[in-house]
């Protein structure tokens, strides 16, 4: 079992880190947070595009379904293998790589002349996406002192409600002057100067300190990873979390439409909003980390207020004008989960060169999450006649939530 009073930085065997040079390198921690970004922005890109989408393409309910959960569909499947990838490789190009997998998608996905096109595209996305999001930690872990590990990784953990929220807001008025295909091209332009920016920030003449690429990593390594249960444990507490979130936050503007009788502008807006409140969460949780509060005692929070919300927002029994400041507070304080799991994934690494592979269970449970969250939801709106049974699936997810925090603590208690 790992020591997890130490960070993975600092222990032995690790490449140069912030902790040896007495300084956290905040704009490498930026850059790194701003290449999450970028991965949130092709998953908000896609909910403003699928009307315009499916006129023109001839898209079908479910194909455009389809289009927009791919890129959990290769993370549910790549994460760990996509871990070890990056770790093997070195966490500066896994994320080189993964931004312009993702602008060569894009651009692609720009020139789609039919649903088999775009969706091939997506794919192509998708697997820049997972490159990019395991190896934003292990950046983040070689750049940052260890005492400032908690902060920065929570920080980390606001790429993907900041790049959705970006992307939801900025859609609309960029779809309205150039198309979906315009703001396609826009996110290409985007993605490749920030690749240039990126790669030669974290060159090694500028960074001494960069992580190198750990060499050969094969089965072995893997399973050094396997076999302990903390990875597991945190994949499966992400994976509760993202069903929740992503359910919710999916059906929020279906929901007030169909319940309040919201506009379809006033309940895209709302949705937009719900999901940037997750932001608050997560820079709260990297804060309260910072100042000594248990990576454990965030994530208990989330589940039980999560819970708590969602019985608010889909049973009849709360007042409708209680609706949206319920979701508001549900997607915040829900932010305290993602911050706080990421972070535990550094600490529960095998090994410094391992960090990525680590992470990878936290994506793979990430993404099987947000897969599953959206058609479940579905599913039990359509076979009770409506939401108000809904809730119960929040429940049942945040109780086992709680199951298994409760076993990683006692894997924690057991590494001392």
């Amino acid at each position: 079992m790992p020591d997890l009073r130490l960070t993975a930085a600092a222990r032995p065997g690790s490449a140069p880190t912030a902790d040896a040079e007495t300084r956290t390198r905040w704009t490498i921690v930026a850059l790194a947070v701003g290449a999450g970004v970028i991965a949130g922005l092709q998953v908000g890109k896609v909910p403003p595009a699928i009307p315009e989408m499916r006129a023109e393409l001839g898209l079908g309910l479910v194909t455009a379904g389809w289009m927009a959960s791919l890129f959990n569909a290769v993370g549910a499947a790549l994460g760990i293998a996509a871990g070890l990838f990056a770790d093997r490789i070195g966490a500066r190009r896994s994320i080189g790589l993964g931004v312009l997998l993702l602008a060569l998608g894009c651009a692609g996905g720009s020139l789609a002349a039919d649903a088999w096109q775009i969706l091939l595209a997506r794919a192509v996305e998708g697997i820049g996406f997972v490159a990019l999001v395991v190896a934003g930690p292990r950046i983040i872990v070689a750049a940052a002192r260890p005492q400032d590990h908690g902060l920065t990784l929570g920080i980390w953990g606001t790429y993907m409600p900041a790049g959705m929220a970006v992307a939801m807001l900025a859609a609309p008025p960029v779809l309205a002057a150039f198309g979906w295909r315009g703001l396609w091209l826009a996110n290409v332009a985007v993605m490749l100067a920030f690749a240039l920016v990126f790669m030669g920030a974290t060159a090694p003449r500028h960074w001494p300190g960069a992580p190198a690429a750990a060499g050969r990593l094969g089965a072995a390594d893997l399973r050094a990873t396997v076999l302990r249960p903390g990875p597991w444990l945190l994949g499966g507490c992400f994976a509760c979390y993202s069903i929740q979130f992503f359910a919710v936050m999916s059906w929020l503007p279906t929901f007030l439409i169909e319940t309040q009788g919201r506009s379809l502008a006033a309940a895209s807006l709302f949705g937009a909003v719900a999901v940037a409140a997750n932001v608050i969460g997560n820079v709260a949780s990297a804060w309260a980390m910072h100042a000594g509060v248990g990576r454990r005692h965030l994530m208990a929070a989330a589940y039980m207020v999560m819970a708590g919300c969602a019985v608010g927002i889909f049973a009849d029994i709360v007042d409708p004008a209680w609706k949206l400041p319920l979701a508001f507070a549900f997607s915040a304080v829900g932010g305290l989960l993602p911050a706080a799991t990421l972070a535990g994934a550094a600490a529960h690494a095998p090994t410094p060169a391992q960090v990525s592979t680590t992470n990878g269970f936290v994506v793979q449970g990430a993404n099987t999450g947000s897969l599953l969250g959206p058609p479940v939801m579905a599913l039990l709106v359509a076979v009770g006649g409506g939401w108000q049974q809904t809730w119960g699936l929040m429940v049942a997810c945040g109780a086992l939530g709680l199951v298994l925090l409760a076993g990683l603590a006692r894997v924690e208690r057991n590494a001392r």
